[in-house]
Formats: structure tokens, C-alpha cells, sequence
């Protein structure tokens, strides 16, 4: 009668684990299922007047199921009770299956010698087997004690962003023989334990610290370090995702064959994403450094002269661009000529910063290709397109500049006025300060009052006459 109850028993809980709120205990449904199958074998062996050795066997079946079933149940409750919901501390999931098994033998052996099986005669019997399987997994134990070690250790959790023989990827699953990992192509690599213990591992973490992504450039020996150095840094700055402190930092690396190496480290709180990292920071400094004429040098052996405009930068281009904007469109050509040889073409990365915030105005910008964004506080108030201008309030004034003018999501190439090009052009051509002054008034009334410094409404007339008065004041009229 007590085996047809535990029979029912353990069938109807094993049914009712799969109830959702009773899903924390739906691992005992194992033990029980086996439970009721032993119950069930030793009521058929018992009624049906089985061979005696058998009915014991089958009576020791039971009593290792039941066994099974009470360590499985109290070792559910020690590590998902009290040491996750009570402590805080969630064991390596590895570390959990090697107690259960640990606990699983050691109570096998206790109930079989209690039961009267000679527990040393069976292990004596497998001495053999057991060697022959010890060398034949050899490697896989290699692995296991490996893998102990690591759930020992836990520094490689899973989420733990890491670099493994070059690979970059997160931990998603650590078991028995090896860990999972998923690298930011989406690829899932398969590592054995034995390798990651043997390995130099770099753990880059979750995003809790700062660490730095370093970027070796080399630039070509006409180039003063320091003024490198000045022009490396500003692009590091101004990318997405490095941090301004620690802030970035470029160093003299080496003194190579055909260019000085720098070593540019910038911080972030996702050094796994260094791939991207690199790929702004190249694609900036390349038309940083043309800009400042820079050349990042290749191995060469013949004479090479640097040249210090960039890829394009053709007096026909230049004068093609001003001649297509409003602005410069109407004045005379040989003036358009002297604009265009005395001016030269600058070229922006995606998203980089023509010019920032608080910066000394040196020229005014006329967009010669793609389109500019001005952003003020972070915040994108207005677009330049191809043919307009920036920058000329701060360049005639001599004010620091008051907005962030950076390239949209495609290359900005425009055109840079300095002093020494206008005045190319002014001393020849006194009138066309009228004709500027009026376009440059024009633009800036735009949708917009001005007030001086008392709060006056500014005229058309006066903003013309300012506007005028500083252009002058290039050619020292």
C-alpha cells in the first residue's frame, strides 16, 4: 500500500511542478518521475512474487531514487534559497553541478553500504576501467579542473566583456569543457577551459571602469611633434565615446623608418567597441593632418616631396566653387581668380567638427561640397548648405566663435578665406566691400532681430556699415 502511495504521489507533484508558480521547483521533477518508477518496480517485484534478489534490488533502486530526490531538493534550497534570495551570491553554475554530483556520489555510496552492497568490491572491480577512461579523457578532465579553477576564481562571469587570442567578444555560457563567447560580429566561439587557463586573457569587463584603446599613426618626420601632437588631440576629443577624463593622450612612440610613430590612447567605458573607436579616429585624423599639411608617409625609396595641399585642392576647383555661390558668384573674375590662388580647399570627416565653440576665429567658410551642421549647447539649430558660408561674424569681429560647425553625416569639403585672401582681392577691388557687406548683412538678418550692446534694434543700413568698417579693416582702410 505504501508504494502504490508514493507512486501517486510522486506523479501528481511531478504534474503539478509544471504549474507556473511552482517553476523554482521544477528540477526535482527528475528525481520524482525516477522515484515513482522504483516505487512502482519494487510493488510489481513484490506482489507478483519476484525472485528475492530481485525484490532487493529493486528495494535498493527505491531507496536511491528517495535518496536522490531529498539531495536534490536540499540542494535546491541551499544555493537558489538561501545563498542567491538570503545572501546575495549567485555560485558558478559549474561549481553547482560538481557539489550535486560530489553529493550525489557520497550519498550513493552511504545507501548502498547501508543497505549491505559491498561498495569497496565495486570500486576495486572498476580500478581497471577506471584507468582505461582516465586516459581516454585525459583532456576533457584537464578541462574540468580548469574549468573549476576559473568558477574558483570568478573573474570571468558571464556578460564580462574579454580578448582572447585577439578575439573580442562576451561571455555568454560557462560549463564542464569549455566557455561560450559572442563576438561583436555575432559569431559564438567555443573555448576550452584548459585553453582559457593557459592563456593571457584581457579582461575589458562590463562598462564599470575606463580603459584605454590605443591607436598607433605614423606622421612624417617635417612635422613637429608638438604641433602633431595638438592636432591628433583635438580629433581624439571630439569622437563619440571617449571620455573627457581621463582625456585622451598622445605620445612619441618611435622614431621609424619613413615616419614618427605616435601613440594615440583614448578612454572609454567600452574598450570592446575599439574596432569603431579606431575607425573615427583614423578617418579624422587623415583629413585633420591634410588639413594642417601633414603627410602620413608610406615605405619609400625615391625622393618624395610632401605636398601641402589636399588630394583635389586645384585652383580650377576652388574657383568653381566660388563662382557657383551667391556670394562670390558676381564678382569680377580676375577677383574670383585672386580669391581662388590665395584661398584653399579643407575637407572634414563625417560628423567632424569644422570649428568649435570658443575657438579664435581665423577665416570665414564657404561650403563648397556636402553640408554643414551649426549646433550650439549640443543641440543642432541650423544647416549650411553647398554654397553658403560660416563663420564670418567671428572672423570679421575677431570674437571667439559662438557655435560648433560640423560635417552631417557625409564628407564636408569648404573653402577657407583668411585674411590674406581677402585683402588679395579688397586692395584691388575697394568696392566689393559694399557688395560683401551687404550679401554677409543679408544673411545674417536672416529670420532674426539684432540688438547692440544696449538692447537697440541694429538697422539693415548699420549691420551693412559694420560689416563694412571690418571688412576695411583687412586692407588697413
Amino acid at each position: 500500500m505504501l508504494d502504490v502511495l508514493l507512486v501517486f504521489f510522486a506523479l501528481v507533484v511531478a504534474l503539478a511542478l509544471r504549474a507556473e508558480p511552482l517553476r523554482r521547483l521544477r528540477p526535482l521533477t527528475l528525481p520524482l518521475v525516477l522515484t515513482a518508477g522504483a516505487a512502482l518496480a519494487h510493488l510489481v517485484a513484490d506482489n507478483l512474487g519476484a525472485d528475492e534478489n530481485l525484490t532487493r534490488w529493486t528495494q535498493v533502486a527505491l531507496v536511491l531514487a528517495l535518496g536522490f530526490l531529498v539531495a536534490r531538493g536540499v540542494l535546491l534550497v541551499v544555493f537558489d534559497w538561501v545563498l542567491v534570495r538570503r545572501m546575495g551570491v549567485t555560485p558558478p553554475r559549474l561549481m553547482r553541478e560538481v557539489v550535486a554530483l560530489l553529493t550525489y556520489l557520497a550519498l550513493a555510496a552511504l545507501i548502498l553500504s547501508s543497505m549491505g552492497v559491498e561498495v569497496t568490491g565495486l570500486v576495486a572491480t572498476s580500478a581497471v576501467i577506471t584507468v582505461v577512461v582516465g586516459l581516454a579523457l585525459q583532456q576533457t578532465l584537464g578541462n574540468l579542473l580548469a574549468g573549476l579553477a576559473l568558477a574558483w576564481e570568478q573573474r570571468l562571469k558571464i556578460g564580462t566583456w574579454v580578448e582572447l587570442d585577439g578575439q573580442v567578444g562576451i561571455i555568454e555560457q560557462t560549463g564542464w569543457r569549455s566557455l561560450v563567447a559572442r563576438t561583436r560580429r555575432g559569431e559564438r566561439i567555443l573555448v576550452p577551459n584548459s585553453d582559457v587557463a593557459a592563456a593571457r586573457v584581457t579582461i575589458l569587463g562590463t562598462g564599470e571602469f575606463p580603459a584605454a584603446v590605443a591607436v598607433l599613426l605614423g606622421v612624417a618626420y617635417g612635422a613637429p611633434p608638438d604641433a602633431v601632437k595638438e592636432v591628433l588631440h583635438r580629433v581624439a576629443t571630439d569622437i563619440p565615446g571617449v571620455l573627457s577624463s581621463p582625456a585622451p593622450k598622445i605620445l612619441t612612440h618611435d622614431f621609424a623608418d619613413s615616419a614618427v610613430v605616435y601613440e594615440c590612447r583614448m578612454w572609454s567605458m567600452t574598450p570592446w567597441c575599439r574596432d569603431d573607436l579606431t575607425d573615427e579616429f583614423l578617418t579624422r585624423a587623415h583629413a585633420a593632418l591634410a588639413r594642417a599639411g601633414m603627410e602620413i608617409p608610406f615605405p619609400q625609396r625615391t625622393l618624395h616631396r610632401p605636398r601641402r595641399q589636399e588630394p583635389g585642392d586645384t585652383v580650377e576647383h576652388r574657383i568653381s566653387a566660388l563662382a557657383a555661390s551667391e556670394v562670390f558668384g558676381e564678382i569680377p573674375e580676375d577677383a574670383i581668380l585672386a580669391l581662388a590662388e590665395n584661398s584653399r580647399i579643407r575637407r572634414f570627416a563625417p560628423r567632424e567638427a569644422a570649428v568649435r565653440t570658443g575657438d579664435r576665429s581665423t577665416a570665414l567658410y564657404l561650403v563648397a561640397s556636402g553640408e554643414a551642421v551649426v549646433e550650439h549647447k549640443g543641440r543642432e539649430f541650423a544647416r549650411v548648405a553647398t554654397g553658403d558660408f560660416f563663420g564670418e561674424m567671428a572672423f570679421l569681429t575677431g570674437d571667439v566663435r559662438a557655435a560648433t560647425v560640423r560635417a552631417s553625416g557625409s564628407p564636408l569639403e569648404v573653402i577657407e578665406i583668411d585674411d590674406a585672401s581677402l585683402r588679395s582681392i579688397l586692395e584691388h577691388h575697394p568696392d566689393l566691400a559694399d557688395h560683401f557687406a551687404e550679401k554677409m548683412a543679408a544673411r545674417r538678418l536672416q529670420g532674426e532681430e539684432l540688438r547692440d550692446e544696449t538692447g537697440a534694434l541694429i538697422s539693415p543700413a548699420g549691420l551693412v556699415a559694420q560689416f563694412r568698417k571690418h571688412l576695411l579693416r583687412i586692407v588697413g582702410r
